[in-house]
């Protein structure tokens, strides 16, 4: 028992105190110089500066944030000399002094060399061309012996040499031949087409853009081609390099879906009816009907404009315009889809009453 004598020790129990003290002093010292090491609740929110003039930021924020110049890249979206991209990210909270990496926009396109497109199926020159940043701008067929085939290139009017630096994006003009044999190309059916493809569809064709007209107000990302000129018949033939006007509408305000539909089953019905040798004026008889139905139909997404197209897919006149060759009168269609939209809108009212 002597070894725990010492418990009955009055300076046993200072030292314990004094040890005690000393634990807590080091203790909040350390939290103490922690806090103090790293701002603890010094946090700031980051601003969005995309968009902004790079220099600006960067003389503002200095004493907020340590800059880091990534990298740059070109692009028509942002002024030049601003801020591209930032991390952290908008709306973080950081400490005072946290890295900022930015990927700035650079105040000159970024540069390329111009490829070799001559001799090239204009197929294969449009690929080159496009995995080196660079775009068709026109078609223009020369006489050549090799039809499709890449006479020259050509660059703000003037012919440019492989190897040459332009500015990424450029547009080239490409010379192609017309061939010995026919000089004509089938139409591709734009139909539905939305507006980011129809000039490619149009160069791979062989043909060229013509005007674009714009039905509706929209975003370009919702524009399908609604019409074209020359229109599309799987039999057209078109000289290689002729321009095709187009018309676009908004996905958002035309249905797309029961127009195409209507254009696929009148190919289809046509395909069968020649295959079984049907007569002349049969075939005649179902094409008149098809292309009255889609001209004349709305296609849009209201109500009454659907009643309409019901009357005129099915209305009784129609059938006597295809036999008479005679005009509807549209505005009595009309005027019929309104009154059985009456008819159905009063029996509904009947129902929710009862």
């Amino acid at each position: 028992m002597k070894a725990f004598n010492f418990l009955t020790k009055r300076a046993f129990y200072i030292h314990l105190l004094i040890i005690i003290a000393l634990a807590i002093i080091v203790i909040e010292v350390a939290f103490f110089s922690l806090n103090g090491y790293t701002r603890h609740g010094e946090e700031i929110v980051v601003p969005d500066f995309i968009g902004l003039n790079c220099d600006s930021v960067l003389e503002r924020h200095a004493d907020d944030y340590n800059f880091i110049i990534l990298d740059s890249v070109y692009t028509k979206t942002l002024p030049e000399g601003s801020i591209f991209q930032q991390d952290p990210l908008p709306e973080s909270k950081v400490k005072k002094g946290r890295n900022m990496y930015i990927v700035k926009v650079s105040e000159a396109p970024e540069r390329v060399m111009m490829p070799n497109l001559r001799n090239l199926s204009l197929r294969q020159a449009m690929v080159k061309l496009k995995a080196n940043g660079l775009k068709v701008s026109e078609l223009e067929f020369v006489d050549h012996f090799a039809k499709n085939a890449v006479v020259d290139q050509k660059y703000k009017g003037e012919v440019i040499e492989p190897g040459t630096e332009i500015a990424k994006g450029s547009m080239i003009k490409l010379l192609v031949g017309y061939g010995i044999d026919d000089k004509r190309t089938h139409l591709p059916n734009l139909v539905a087409a939305r507006k980011a493809d129809v000039k490619n569809l149009l160069n791979e064709a062989s043909l060229n853009m013509g005007k674009e007209y714009h039905i509706d107000e929209d975003d370009d990302s919702k524009y399908r081609v609604y019409k074209m000129k020359p229109e599309y018949d799987i039999e057209t033939l078109v000289e290689l390099g002729s321009k095709v006007d187009v018309w676009y509408r908004s996905e958002n305000n035309f249905d797309f879906y029961s127009f195409e539909r209507e254009l696929t089953k009148k190919d289809s019905i046509l395909n069968l009816m020649e295959k079984k040798k049907l007569p002349d004026n049969t075939i005649k008889y179902v094409t008149d009907s098809f292309d009255y139905i889609i001209k004349n139909r709305r296609f849009l997404y209201d109500s009454v404009s659907r009643e309409y197209d019901k009357n005129v897919a099915y209305s009784k006149k129609f059938f006597r315009y295809v036999y008479q060759e005679d005009t509807i009168d549209i505005d009595s269609v009309y005027r019929d889809a309104m009154e059985r939209k009456k008819l159905m809108d009063s029996e509904k009212n009947k129902k929710k009453k009862k």
